[in-house]
């Protein structure tokens, strides 16, 4: 590139004031957990009425005192542990336990080589950071990844905290004779330790980290003990059963076919997943279990259900509502007890057509009432992608506990990671209208080499007012447009400019909304990214 450029955009909407969403009183808080060193894969639980603990990547840890104001709420801390900490965070409490379960960064060794074990800890006091470690796993050679837990509340192994991860012999081999698997090992309050691990999945995988691999191995507890797991894998949902508190288990049983596989590739995101995770509605005697697929060309997200224990299952359920070409990803799942309701998070790209934005939504399902879902968005504006060079994690997260809600994601707002958290009561999970910003900016400096492309994703009709001047001192040019926004051109990602050899670039974005005859006036700076690389803020 001989030539360093100059260009400067500036972005004008002026946005009418129908709103194209219609939805109840909302009680959901959106709270910015963290946006510091590119924070990613959030997991949550919630301890009581007023507090929240969170985690990310890769040793990120967060107290969420909801009794205080949004901006003094979150206490950041980093987790450590005399076995090292490296990212993949599972929160959970037994009782009133708080368990924080990641892989390792064993000392003395390189990076690979160190997730040996997987790593339990028990948080005594979470502020202090006061914790007892455990190795859970180890096998000499091998790589011990994504752990997922639950628990036993109810029957004769009460108070027995269950882990369950893929063991790899060496990752990333396309050696046929290296082989994945899904282990267990299993914790109990009165012993304080845990049990040798041991291997619970009939067949193996390859080791590619891959559709092949075996991998997302979770767990959820029935009325009487029995612990119920399922994993992906050959595009197949496995489904197993303990019901001697995880010393002998069933043969395993394919209760899906996941087309596709469970590593979906999808645009404009480094990877996406369709893994799977169940619930026991332990009241009711059912269980649940939700994964994604591209049972139907695109990717969306799919619910199946057992009523004797796991012996049959349902027909599947499709739990977004996007019917379109547009992609549903990364679900997560909840339920409550008291309820039997079942609560289902997921990314969701129905209002971007060139699929460069997402959104996080909330489909609550009430088996007693209908299989038909209600449907809410979570996220109160579109989320940009980050392109597939910036690794973006593998999932989000939730939890429900005595009517609260609580959903955790990451977001890519001004070009950087960030987690977000959003809660309110079960009773009123919605977003009022005028929470809703019905529009996104983002830039796309990595479909094409040498090129930038600035995508704007409207949800609202309005006039759009563009002017962007571009070269050296020596010689400019300026482009403007002056248009109404179409409504077939409602949540749609419109393509607003195309830039090449550009250094450095600066954009600028200004809304004016016309509500009645009263304007609202804000403006925010998206950023001057050095191309083609890092953004400088």
């Amino acid at each position: 590139m001989n030539t360093i450029g100059f260009n400067i955009i500036q972005l004008i909407f002026l946005v009418c004031s129908t709103a194209i969403f219609s939805m109840s009183a909302a009680q959901i808080k959106h709270i910015n957990l963290d946006n510091e060193n590119a924070p990613n894969e959030p997991a949550i639980v919630i301890s009581n009425a007023q507090k929240i603990y969170a985690a990310a990547n890769v040793n990120r840890f967060y107290s969420i005192d909801l009794s205080s104001s949004e901006f003094q709420a979150v206490k950041k801390q980093t987790a450590t542990s005399r076995l090292g900490v490296y990212g993949d965070p599972v929160l959970h409490f037994l009782d009133t336990t708080l368990f924080y379960t990641h892989l390792s960064k064993t000392p003395q060794k390189a990076y690979g080589d160190w997730f040996d074990r997987i790593v339990v800890q028990k948080i005594s006091n979470p502020e202090k950071w006061e914790e007892k470690s455990y190795s859970v796993g180890y096998n000499d050679g091998k790589m011990q990844d994504k752990p997922w837990v639950s628990s036993d509340t109810i029957s004769d192994y009460k108070r027995s905290f269950y882990v369950t991860w893929t063991e790899f012999d060496k990752y990333d081999s396309d050696n046929p004779e290296d082989r994945s698997r899904i282990r267990f090992s299993k914790y109990t309050l009165q012993s304080d330790s845990f049990t040798e691990a041991i291997t619970i999945s009939d067949t193996t995988g390859d080791c590619l980290d891959g559709d092949n691999t075996l991998e997302g191995a979770t767990t959820a507890i029935g009325a009487n003990g029995e612990i119920h797991a399922v994993w992906a894998g050959y595009e197949n949902i496995y489904w197993d059963c303990s019901k001697d508190g995880g010393i002998t288990w069933q043969k395993d049983r394919i209760i899906a076919k996941q087309p596709g596989g469970w590593d979906i590739a999808m645009p404009n995101i480094m990877r996406a997943n369709g893994m799977p995770f169940i619930v026991s509605d332990t009241k009711r005697n059912r269980l649940y279990v939700c994964w994604s697929d591209q049972h139907e060309g695109q990717a969306d997200v799919w619910l199946k259900y057992s009523s004797n224990g796991g012996m049959t299952w349902s027909e599947r359920i499709r739990i977004n509502q996007n019917k379109t070409d547009r992609h549903c990803y990364f679900p997560n799942i909840s339920i409550d007890q008291n309820t039997g309701k079942v609560y289902i998070a997921y990314y969701d790209q129905q209002h971007s057509s060139q699929k460069k934005f997402y959104d996080i939504y909330l489909s609550v399902l009430d088996p007693s009432v209908s299989e038909n879902p209600k449907i809410t968005r979570v996220t109160k504006q579109s989320i940009p992608l980050p392109g597939p060079n910036v690794f973006y994690g593998d999932y989000l997260d939730l939890d429900l506990s005595n009517k609260k809600l609580a959903v955790v994601y990451t977001t890519y707002y001004n070009r950087t990671t960030a987690i977000e958290l959003a809660h309110a009561s079960t009773d009123n999970f919605a977003l009022e209208s005028s929470q809703i910003e019905p529009y996104s900016f983002t830039v796309d400096d990595y479909s094409t080499k040498d090129s930038m492309y600035a995508y704007l994703n409207v949800q609202q009709l309005g006039k759009l007012k563009y002017k962007s001047k571009s070269g050296v001192k020596s010689e400019k040019s300026t482009t403007r447009i002056r248009r109404n926004i179409k409504a077939n051109e409602l949540n749609t990602d419109i393509l607003i400019d195309s830039l090449s050899n550009v250094y450095p670039l600066k954009y600028k974005l200004k809304i004016k909304e016309i509500n009645g005859k009263r304007y609202i006036k804000s403006e925010k700076k998206i950023g001057r990214i050095r191309f083609p690389g890092t953004p400088v803020f």
